[in-house]
């Protein structure tokens, strides 16, 4: 009788470990995802901050010019 409650005790951990990794590499793979994503929308963000920089030159070569009334 003590043999099998040995057997069944093991696979009860056996399967508590099982259980508990594969939570913990499910959290690892969603961390690094987001973390993927988020390092994609900031790249995003860059580019598209260059992209203004470069069509505002590209529209007004000269700058702003001065308003005389500073409305700006």
């Amino acid at each position: 009788m003590s043999s099998w409650l040995l057997a069944a005790g093991g696979a009860a951990a056996a399967l508590l470990f099982t259980f508990i990794q594969g939570r913990l590499s499910g959290a690892n793979a969603e961390r690094n995802a987001n973390r993927a994503k988020d390092a994609d929308a900031y790249e995003t963000h860059l580019r598209e901050i260059a992209d203004a920089a470069h069509a505002r030159s590209a529209v007004r070569p000269g700058g702003v010019p001065d308003d005389k009334y500073r409305r700006d």
